[in-house]
């Protein structure tokens, strides 16, 4: 069978907690990431067929001063590292500081790249060149799945099973 798509063309976008990792709230220390189950063999999977990983996650964690922006960015770079390890790779991580209601100072605000407003979605789509037909969005929330219908993007809950299974079984619908 020929693939539909060209694997190289296909991207995943995930939200982070819930979907990668065991999500506990505000997640403010490399040493409380426990990843779900599948995930290292679907990110293995995934560089496999040259799939790339695309991660949108509101971090209000930032605004609400419980971590700076460099200890997210130190908490992004272990995931990947683990990842790596593994034989998985996220391409880039999108991510929202800002909360409307317990956001600080700055980051006390309304924005459109905080989810359910699509913008991390529109700025992965325009930078990638994506559009419903060759990328889709796995979230646990509502909110993720409205960003990705307002950004016009396939959207899968993440179901009670392994990534791995869920991924395998979503890239069947695009003759992957």
């Amino acid at each position: 069978m020929t693939n539909k798509y060209s694997m190289s063309k296909i991207t995943v976008l995930l939200d982070r907690d819930g979907v990668i990792n065991k999500d506990i709230g505000h997640l403010d220390s490399i040493k409380k990431i426990k990843f779900l189950k599948g995930v290292f063999q679907a990110f293995r999977f995934l560089k496999k067929k040259k799939i790339k990983v695309i991660i949108i996650t509101n971090q209000s964690v930032v605004g609400r001063g419980i971590i700076s922006s460099r200890k997210l960015k130190l908490i992004h770079n272990y995931i990947n590292n683990c990842l790596k390890k593994k034989g998985g790779q996220i391409e880039k991580f999108y991510f929202c500081p800002f909360h409307p209601k317990y956001g600080k100072g700055y980051y006390k605000k309304k924005s459109l790249d905080r989810k359910p407003n699509p913008g991390m979605i529109l700025k992965a789509k325009k930078k990638y060149n994506l559009d419903h037909k060759n990328c889709f969005m796995i979230g646990d929330n509502l909110t993720d799945q409205l960003a990705a219908k307002r950004a016009k993007v396939n959207f899968f809950f993440k179901k009670d099973q392994s990534l791995f299974t869920q991924i395998k079984s979503i890239l069947k619908i695009y003759e992957i």
